[in-house]
């Protein structure tokens, strides 16, 4: 394990009991329950979460019908979601524990733009593989109006793209159907959301 994974999995370890009682936010609850929305409308039974946390969004993936998976740099994020009756394993996103086209959906928050160097080409790569032709994924990351990298003050690393070049990325999972932006601040940071339907 690297020393970026290794600081990213001790301080989500030391910090997730705190974040499960965080509330998701306006935009992510939306999205959220547009998604769900979607996946009962096209049927779509079965989903991975990649970077599953302390099981926010699993609860309500579950609890919607869905056959649910997650996976999870950190070991205590993987216990908060077994004790929510969750299956869940520890893992890297660039590695998926799952067969190739396994599952119906995917969808990964605030997650995948902590991997360095082509670390998130290599996890939606994988992504791809695990989800079925015409599936479909939603990720979300925290980007800016130019690239950089950095390491928060806990010791966090971050890879921050511009809206084209996620787009440029997501394109090779499949057809980018939905892009959207929010929480914007002076320095250009701003979040980013896209949908995806596999090729």
């Amino acid at each position: 394990m690297t020393s970026i994974e290794e600081r990213l999995r001790h301080y989500y370890d030391q910090e997730m009991a705190q974040r499960a009682q965080r509330p998701l936010g306006e935009q992510r609850e939306a999205r959220l329950a547009d998604f769900l929305r979607l996946c009962r409308d096209r049927g779509l039974r079965s989903v991975v979460e990649v970077g599953c946390g302390a099981g926010r969004d699993g609860k309500a993936l579950s609890a919607a019908g869905l056959a649910y998976k997650g996976i999870d740099l950190s070991a205590a994020s993987v216990d908060l979601c077994r004790a929510l009756g969750l299956e869940a394993v520890a893992g890297s996103a660039q590695d998926l524990p799952y067969a190739d086209d396994e599952f119906d959906a995917g969808w990964s928050m605030s997650t995948l733009m902590h991997l360095p160097g082509d670390g998130m080409e290599v996890a939606l790569t994988e992504l791809r593989r695990v989800i079925r032709p015409g599936g479909v994924l939603e990720v979300g990351v925290w980007g800016a109006d130019e690239s950089r990298e950095w390491t928060d003050e806990d010791g966090r690393y971050f890879r921050s793209r511009t809206d084209d070049e996620l787009h440029t990325l997501l394109s090779g999972v499949g057809e980018v159907t939905h892009v959207d932006t929010w929480s914007r601040f002076e320095d250009g940071g701003h979040y980013q959301w896209a949908r995806v339907v596999a090729d």
